[in-house]
């Protein structure tokens, strides 16, 4: 077993629940250089798990990632325990994962719980949060909106630092969620620090001039937009600053057009880039082994 990890070259799967499938990227690097990369998609839990601990066995220098994409987190602009009580958190019920002393996103003890015992062969789970982190570059007066299908997320920065955050449900109705109501039950420490692995270079954030806006716009735009003046709304109501850029990170297929709509109607510049989450998370995992 010795020999077998000296000579293993690590491998990094990241995987995550998209509906009723589950999606998984295996990469395998020699040093920093990508020398094998698959995707593959399974219909069920026991099929993941079984390709999983096969790649596990073969090679005991695997690292396995997923992330939250559900409404059990959050943002705090302070790693402070009194602010958590000002904002009505029980710490004692949530994983709180500090980023730089000046921030913290935070996971329910319950989620946590739930994906060990689903998925015991996890290294490392993530937050949506920071997948947004991960990937941001510009942190003053900038709105963050990573697109999925049951949810978006939304992270503003003042000041490099995240001051709000917010879930909002890709339905009709897109009401808040309330991340305050949470069960408390023992620790678990599953979700590593961050703090080490954030890396502020983003790559290719696309930035489109003005077209005309096709009035005939699907529902993705439609829905994106509302989202935003909802999210925009919440934040100016409650004192904050004047937002100067918007950022979409889409995982869905948005298209380009929403940003002329966001510029046209609400006078902020807004950018859209295709973001592969598998991809982002095991780049994270890579900086922190």
């Amino acid at each position: 077993m010795f020999l077998k990890e000296l000579f293993s070259k690590p491998s990094f799967i990241a995987f995550y629940k998209d509906e009723e499938k589950y999606l998984l990227l295996c990469e395998r690097y020699k040093k920093n250089t990508l020398i094998n990369s698959e995707t593959k998609t399974f219909e069920d839990k026991k099929s993941l798990s079984k390709y999983i601990n096969e790649i596990i066995e073969d090679n005991p220098q695997t690292y396995v990632s997923t992330v939250l994409l559900s409404q059990n987190q959050g943002v705090v602009p302070s790693c402070d325990k009194k602010t958590y009580k000002e904002m009505k958190i029980d710490i004692e019920s949530v994983k709180m994962t500090c980023i730089k002393n000046s921030y913290s996103f935070y996971t329910t003890i319950y989620e946590l719980n739930f994906i060990k015992k689903e998925h015991p062969y996890i290294d490392f789970l993530y937050s949506a949060f920071a997948v947004i982190d991960f990937k941001s570059t510009l942190k003053h007066n900038t709105l963050y909106v990573l697109t999925t299908k049951e949810y978006s997320f939304f992270l503003i920065y003042q000041n490099k630092t995240a001051i709000f955050g917010d879930i909002l449900e890709m339905n009709d109705d897109f009401q808040d969620i309330d991340n305050t109501e949470i069960e408390d039950i023992s620790d678990l420490d599953l979700v590593d620090d961050f703090e080490d692995s954030l890396n502020e270079n983003v790559n290719s954030i696309e930035e489109f001039d003005n077209e005309d806006i096709n009035i005939e716009n699907t529902n993705y735009e439609k829905k994106i937009f509302e989202l935003i003046q909802t999210v925009l709304k919440e934040y100016y109501d409650n004192g904050g600053d004047f937002i100067e850029k918007i950022f979409i990170f889409d995982t869905i297929g948005v298209e380009k057009t929403v940003t002329n709509i966001i510029k046209d109607e609400l006078f902020i510049d807004t950018g859209i880039t295709h973001t592969d989450i598998l991809k982002t998370i095991n780049e994270i995992s890579r900086e922190n082994v």
